[in-house]
């Protein structure tokens, strides 16, 4: 590998004592983070994320085996497969759904801290600083990246994984296929690393075309397994997705327009707490409001300074003899700028969907990527700026930023133990199960979560949104004995916190 410029080569520091301490400062400061929503269940949880729960439960109990979310012609069952092995610890919970999700949110800020520093030679202090953003995000942003919504974190790792096998076409063909039937928006990777690349002499090449061939080829192999066990399964063809995908994308929509307005005005602005908001706002539980207007400016300003300084300064030229061709050590440097284009790509995505509506609440589970922009434009400005004063100024602003968002978790922390976030629907399935009833009938924002948590001990039925039909076959077996929950009011019902229970 070429050696690095100096004033990198001065930067970098692969003392143990400095690995270990960012390490572990990464790890405890995700912990903080994942406390509130993975010790109260009342603080955010819902119908979609119960899917998953039960999903993992029938898998826990050999019931089950799903390949994709329940109801859905997409986004494979991966999470609920991830949480199933936990609920032979424990017995099924909120916790414990949350739990393997918050130890790959540490292991991806690891990841990303241990990357950065190795791939471009900087100090592991400046590649902590640079994955804060990803380490200490604000409240709503980090709530989102343990919810169980079929897939949160783990997009994350397929994209730093797809990095490491860049250089190994048909592996990477297969992974991102399988990423891909996970969750879409791993696709990101490829235009990422064409962009990374650099100008069209260095992409256009014989070799990358052989690669691509090869990638393709891996592609098809997995998607062809999965379409030929889905058909097998289900009776449905895979391409179903693809249909189910096109059908949330209006590109060419009148409201575009104000779908952008949407991302540049309010979307953005509070995934990285540019406003002052409560939390409530994104449906968390807490009465706590977060965010800083002053610090956004000056973090925009961060971002700002480093995009003009990098177009300014000249990225170091990569040998390109003396490796080998499997190695990928000639352009281990492009790492941030790859994460950086993954956050440009999935901003740009944003206003494409359907579910986007101008003062609606923004959508930042389409948008987790986005704070990989400012760790890959961190990261990359870290190795190339060459005037300490200013690598400085960034590396404040980025403590500040984190600071205040850590402040603000450590407010949700203490608003919690003090008030514990309380859970309604937990009130309802206790009611439920301590009077024997066992089939029921709700909508489905109501159905799903109460058969969680009552642990299926109550079968719920969805009046609208089916996701599993046996158990509305379950309850229209029972019909004589199954109750109907509404919201209140009502009359002449049994109520118990905002529902009316008739028989």
């Amino acid at each position: 590998m070429p050696n690095p410029p100096a004033h990198t080569a001065r930067l970098f520091d692969g003392g143990r004592r400095e690995r270990f301490f960012v390490i572990s400062l990464a790890i405890a400061l995700v912990l903080v983070r994942c406390f509130v929503p993975v010790r109260y269940e009342g603080y955010y949880f819902d119908s979609d994320q119960a899917v998953v729960g039960l999903m993992a439960k029938h898998i826990a109990e050999f019931k089950e085996f799903p390949l994709f979310y329940w109801g859905q012609n997409y986004m494979l069952g991966v999470q609920a497969w991830i949480i199933a092995p936990f609920f032979w610890i424990a017995r099924p919970s909120v916790a414990m759904m949350r739990l393997p999700l918050t130890i790959i949110n540490a292991a991806v800020a690891v990841w990303l801290v241990t990357g950065l520093a190795r791939a471009l030679t900087l100090r592991p202090a400046l590649a902590f600083i640079a994955a804060l953003p990803f380490i200490v995000p604000p409240p709503a942003l980090s709530g989102y990246l343990v919810q169980v919504y079929g897939g949160s974190i783990e997009p994350f790792v397929y994209i730093l994984f797809l990095w490491t096998l860049r250089n190994r076409p048909l592996a990477f063909g297969v992974f991102l296929a399988f990423g891909y039937l996970h969750r879409e928006f791993t696709i990101f990777a490829v235009p990422a690393l064409i962009l990374a690349k650099g100008t069209r002499r260095e992409f256009w090449t014989r070799e990358t075309l052989q690669r691509a061939k090869w990638m393709l080829i891996g592609f098809a192999v997995v998607w062809i397994s999965f379409d030929d066990l889905r058909m097998h399964l289900a009776g449905e063809p895979l391409g179903l997705q693809m249909a189910s995908l096109a059908s949330q994308l209006c590109p060419t929509s009148d409201k575009l327009p104000s779908r952008i307005r949407s991302l540049v005005t309010e979307a953005l602005p509070m995934e990285f707490a540019g406003v002052r908001q409560p939390i409530l706002y994104f449906g968390m539980n807490t009465p706590v409001v977060a965010g800083s207007t002053i610090m956004a400016v000056l973090f925009g300003a961060a971002l700002l300074l480093m995009i003009v300084r990098l177009l300014v300064i000249r990225a170091p030229r990569v040998e390109r003899g003396g490796h080998h061709p499997r190695s990928g050590a000639g352009d281990d440097d492009r790492f941030g700028v790859y994460l950086a284009w993954i956050g440009v790509i999935t901003a740009c995505a944003y206003p494409l969907s359907c579910q986007v509506t101008l003062h609606g609440t923004p959508l930042l589970r389409y948008l987790v990527f986005v704070v990989l922009l400012p760790v890959g434009l961190c990261a990359t400005y870290f190795q190339r700026e060459r005037i300490a004063a200013l690598r400085g100024v960034v590396a404040a602003v980025f403590v500040a930023w984190s600071a205040m968002n850590f402040v603000d978790h450590a407010r949700v922390i203490r608003q919690a133990v003090a008030e514990p976030p309380h859970s309604l629907h937990r009130e309802l399935a206790d009611y439920l199960t301590s009077r024997g009833i066992r089939y029921a009938r709700a909508v489905y924002w109501d159905a799903y979560i109460v058969d969680f948590l009552a642990r299926e001990r109550v079968l719920v039925a969805s009046l609208d949104i089916s996701r599993h039909p046996d158990y509305e076959r379950q309850v229209d077996a029972h019909a004589s004995s199954a109750v109907i929950i509404t919201r209140q009011p009502c009359e002449g019902s049994a109520t118990v916190a905002l529902w009316c229970v008739t028989r």
